[in-house]
């Protein structure tokens, strides 16, 4: 995780998850981050066809197609310097690049002679993780925005000067360049600078915000089996997909006991009655019943 505020930084790795987006085909590095959250919100969408019902009939024809979940996350990124805003940002920056497709630069050029590309398809390998609200999900995004908070101000660029001449008979250097320059070599409670001294940067032209809102919005896409019923999951009621007591969505079985629906497939034990004979002459015990295999490969039930 990269650099955020000591204080913040402690209480998240005491008792908080942070926010970590990475890429099942490592298409770039891991990031994550600390956020405040202000709003959490989840859709699942049932999609259905619905065609015209036959003559008489009142209710129209529904078949289930799909289910779409989505979930929305909306947080702050408050900042104590001038190192913790650039890193939201940089954070930020790293948000808006999953909301773009995937894309590959070819040899011929344009007739302008810019590169030409060409799309290598949607960007729907990335995973996200918050706590036991998204589990590592795979995911695309499907949405991103960021608004600085003018109101609690910025990180100004410094350009006082300091002295009459710099180090070694140099130019003087600006606030801003001693500043950031402390704070990368020298900080710390008996360093040159503390935390919450580095609030001004040599960046001309550059501003830092002191707080963003973040808002983003990801499809989580359903790579494992989910539903109910299937022919390896009988019983009353119909058993829950074969997730191997992973308790979806959010994982509550470690405080509530995992509900049997959501309990672990019970595998037949199978039991070869005779072993050193031949297969097709031989019975195969599942569940207390014998299912035997004559030459031409019919199976039979012995009761």
């Amino acid at each position: 995780m990269s650099y955020q505020f000591s204080d913040i930084k402690s209480l998240g790795d005491k008792s908080y998850f942070g926010l970590s987006i990475s890429n099942a085909e490592g298409k770039f590095a891991p990031f994550s981050r600390y956020v405040f959250l202000t709003d959490y919100s989840e859709d699942f969408e049932a999609v259905w066809s619905i065609e015209p019902g036959g003559n008489g009939r009142i209710d129209k024809d529904y078949d289930y197609v799909s289910t779409n979940r989505k979930a929305n996350l909306s947080f702050k990124l408050p900042a104590k310097n001038v190192a913790e805003a650039k890193e939201n940002l940089d954070f930020c920056s790293k948000l808006a690049k999953t909301v773009y497709g995937s894309y590959s630069r070819e040899d011929e050029l344009t007739i302008f002679g810019n590169s030409r590309y060409r799309y290598n398809g949607a960007n729907i390998t990335n995973k996200v993780k918050f706590g036991n609200l998204i589990r590592n999900e795979l995911c695309f995004f499907t949405d991103f925005s960021f608004t600085p908070n003018l109101d609690a101000g910025v990180f100004e660029y410094n350009g006082q000067e300091i002295g009459l001449v710099g180090p070694k008979g140099g130019p003087p250097k600006t606030i801003g360049q001693t500043q950031t320059s402390h704070f990368s070599n020298n900080k710390g409670p008996d360093g040159l600078i503390s935390e919450t001294g580095y609030v001004y940067h040599d960046d001309k032209g550059d501003v830092y915000p002191k707080e963003v809102s973040v808002t983003i919005s990801v499809i989580v896409l359903h790579n494992y089996p989910l539903g109910f019923g299937g022919p390896r999951r009988p019983g009353k009621p119909l058993k829950w997909a074969e997730n191997k007591n992973r308790d979806w969505p959010h994982g509550t079985g470690p405080t509530y006991p995992v509900p049997p629906y959501v309990s672990k497939d019970v595998q037949a034990e199978v039991v070869i009655s005779d072993p050193g004979g031949d297969l097709e002459a031989g019975c195969v015990e599942i569940n207390g019943r014998c299912y035997s295999v004559d030459g031409n490969g019919n199976i039979t039930i012995a009761d």
